[in-house]
């Protein structure tokens, strides 16, 4: 796979992966960014997985910024404050849509790094078992567990939301 395609295919997903540990969406597109410049930096090798070393790359761009901003935080977007009303009521899907992403992004910011790394990597980074395993270095088993504990952690924080 060349450089062209894996950014094409993965970009979407990483930045997915970075909006929903709390970096805002044009960060996420500036580590995006920053991640390719440095893989094509290194030159391109036969048989390199660009997918994950993309997704690597940019996970530890963002975790310098992290370290080096010492605060991460959930930004609203522009669009979703302009459809709210002045009282603060939701008034359409979208402010509903925030509030939603609020909640999903306070639950996983309660957990602790290792299981909010796992659990954004496969359920929201689209990754498999095995990807999720090679990326952060757990076995497979390890993987499920820490899945297991994600949601187990999380289900009585959003446990309102649940329809019937």
């Amino acid at each position: 796979m060349t450089l062209e395609a894996a950014y094409n295919e993965t970009g979407p997903k990483i930045v997915g992966y970075l909006v929903s540990t709390g970096t805002d969406e044009a960060t996420a597109r500036d580590i995006l960014h920053d991640a390719f410049v440095r893989i094509a930096a290194r030159g391109e090798r036969e048989g390199d997985d660009f997918c994950a070393l993309a997704f690597t790359t940019a996970r530890n761009l963002r975790a310098n910024r992290v370290r080096d901003d010492s605060r991460v935080s959930v930004v609203e977007r522009p669009e979703d404050l302009d459809r709210r009303t002045t009282d603060g009521v939701k008034a359409t899907a979208a402010s509903d849509s925030l509030y939603l992403r609020r909640r999903i992004a306070g639950a996983l910011a309660s957990l602790p790094e290792v299981l909010r790394e796992t659990y954004t990597l496969y359920q929201i980074g689209g990754r498999t078992i095995r990807e999720t395993a090679a990326l952060t270095g757990a076995s497979e088993n390890l993987v499920k567990v820490r899945l297991c504990r994600a949601k187990r952690a999380m289900r009585p924080m959003l446990a309102d939301l649940k329809e019937g």
